[in-house]
């Protein structure tokens, strides 16, 4: 089995992963399936700060044979004692089955002065490829199509 290539909206709750997705998405929230060229991607919206159980579920039973391209949400949570067992258990079962690319919102959408800090960032250096999205108040069109460069430029 040859690894696919997962790529992740990161960011803390209500951080703007689910309005980036729908922007992409000619901003609806209901598809599942995204397309560059020939390549069709299988989006999860819905992160482990959402539904973590059921996240952890679709985590473990993801195969990439099935799945070669996946686009979801992940929430950083290294600093909460009691969730980083399980973001530890997701990173380490996506990066078995998957490349891994982050992409990082570093500022939260409606309050630009809270960050993703540099510690959360460079934990995650430790499973895949970094960006980090550093504009202040970007509108969620801007963010999709800085994304949608970032996913193309990761695909070869």
């Amino acid at each position: 089995m040859a690894k696919g290539k997962a790529f992740l909206v990161v960011g803390h709750e209500d951080w703007g992963k689910s309005t980036t997705l729908k922007a992409l998405t000619d901003n609806s929230r209901y598809p599942r399936q995204w397309k560059i060229g020939s390549i069709e991607f299988f989006i999860r919206r819905m992160s482990n700060d959402d539904q973590l159980d059921s996240f952890k579920n679709f985590v473990s039973k993801l195969d990439p044979d099935l799945v070669p391209y996946l686009i979801a949400t992940l929430c950083p949570t290294f600093n909460n004692k009691e969730a980083l067992p399980d973001l530890l258990e997701i990173l380490g079962t996506l990066k078995r089955k998957y490349e891994l690319f982050f992409f990082v919102l570093r500022h939260k959408c409606q309050n630009p002065a809270i960050t993703i800090s540099d510690d959360e960032i460079s934990k995650l250096e430790r499973y895949g490829v970094i960006h980090s999205f550093v504009s202040e108040g970007a509108k969620s069109q801007v963010i999709a199509r800085t994304f949608e460069t970032f996913v193309k430029k990761h695909l070869n």
